[in-house]
């Protein structure tokens, strides 16, 4: 049984957690090598955490451990997470927005939304997200659901949860990487049978795989935003974000809602060219996606003249900077100003690149339109571009 009754239980914490650390109660056995040490260290760090969830939530500790049994250490994960101390490359938007605007994506983006249009057109109607900016997340994200990951999300988090690579925020990444590691035994639990689950259970949904920081589905959700955020779109009574675009759609609305989407307000304002050097453009863009500026801030520096109905004078605003490589390997900087929506974008992922590749993305789609296919016409399977990573900072 999943779920255990609390009396007497907080009298043996103290001593279950003492046993787990004195290598009685871990995972796996203990060997005298130094790896071993470390590995082991990292197993009962690992086994605190289930015992403190199990007694959190009253849960099965033994169900929990069975789980994690045979859980493996993700190396490859590590080093996407934190590359080698090599200095980073040069951002260049113009080959990210290439890499986006490609072919194949397109489309995918274009044959999605043939299918889904009449679906998209009633949630933009209820939710007031734009249809573009669904179809261009989804695209970005995983090509539709055809790029969801290979990796093991049990394993990625708990290796950032509890082995995280040595950095500056290593201790607040890790205590972030716990939280998703409890959500996502949390989500499992709740889709299986409470009364009845076992460990083969549990762990195969644990085990389901995507990124390598453990994202997961069609939309690329993190375990505590399918806690926060999934839905049911379809209306078949479950959530499944692998398998049901509607449901990834209605989720990504829901994301962007309570993230403070204002409905009806623009995303961006150009920034017009013959200020794109400007050295008053070039000292505010900060790279912080928080907006600290306002509408009427800018106007009065000239950096923007005037603005669409709808917005003020205390309208939240940024710049934003995206830098490219010229030919000749010069610098070239593009600059807008952002808005509320913006930001609320970069809550999905902080990357400037991002939020302004399915804004533009999405666009190109709904702006190509979509064509019904004849019943004579045979739709031909696009090609996979799966490649088993996905990384969330650019």
């Amino acid at each position: 049984m999943l779920f255990l009754r609390k009396p007497f239980l907080t009298i043996f914490v103290s001593l279950l957690i003492a046993v787990s650390s004195s290598g009685h109660a871990q995972i796996n056995g203990t060997t005298s090598s130094a790896s071993e040490n470390t590995r082991n260290s990292k197993e009962q760090a690992l086994d605190s955490f289930l015992i403190e969830l199990s007694m959190r939530d009253n849960l099965s500790i033994e169900i929990l451990r069975e789980a994690f049994r045979d859980v493996k250490w993700q190396t490859v994960a590590r080093q996407y997470m934190v590359p080698s101390g090599n200095a980073p490359p040069r951002k260049n938007w113009t080959t990210y927005r290439a890499n986006v605007m490609n072919a194949i994506r397109l489309d995918a983006g274009k044959k999605f939304l043939q299918e889904h249009h009449q679906f998209l057109d009633q949630l933009e109607k209820e939710s007031g997200v734009p249809s573009a900016l669904i179809v261009g997340i989804l695209g970005v994200e995983t090509v539709y659901g055809r790029n969801m990951g290979n990796f093991p999300v049990r394993d990625v988090l708990a290796t950032f949860a509890f082995d995280y690579p040595p950095s500056p925020n290593q201790a607040s990444r890790s205590a972030m990487f716990k939280e998703q590691l409890s959500d996502h035994i949390l989500n499992c639990i709740a889709t299986v049978n409470k009364s009845s689950v076992d460990a083969s259970q549990l762990k195969i949904c644990l085990m389901q795989e995507g990124s390598f920081a453990g994202a997961m589905g069609m939309p690329q959700f993190m375990p505590t935003s399918i806690r926060k955020y999934a839905q049911d779109g379809d209306g078949n009574g479950q959530i499944d974000l692998r398998k049901s675009p509607q449901d990834a759609m209605q989720s990504i609305a829901r994301f962007l809602i309570g993230h403070g989407w204002k409905s009806g307000e623009p995303i961006y304002l150009p920034i017009a060219t013959d200020l794109q050097n400007s050295p008053i453009v070039k000292d505010l863009a900060d790279g912080d996606p928080i907006p600290k500026r306002t509408l009427g801030e800018l106007r009065s520096k000239g950096v923007i003249s005037k603005w669409p109905v709808g917005l003020t004078e205390q309208s939240p605003a940024l710049i934003v900077d995206l830098p490219s490589i010229t030919k000749n390997g010069g610098d070239a900087v593009e600059y807008l100003v952002g808005l509320s929506n913006f930001e609320v974008i970069t809550q999905y992922n902080r990357s400037f690149f991002y939020a302004m590749s399915v804004t533009e993305f999405g666009q190109a789609v709904i702006q190509n339109g979509y064509q019904l296919p004849s019943k004579n016409t045979k739709q031909e399977k696009p090609p996979s571009t799966s490649n088993g990573r996905r990384d969330r900072k650019q």
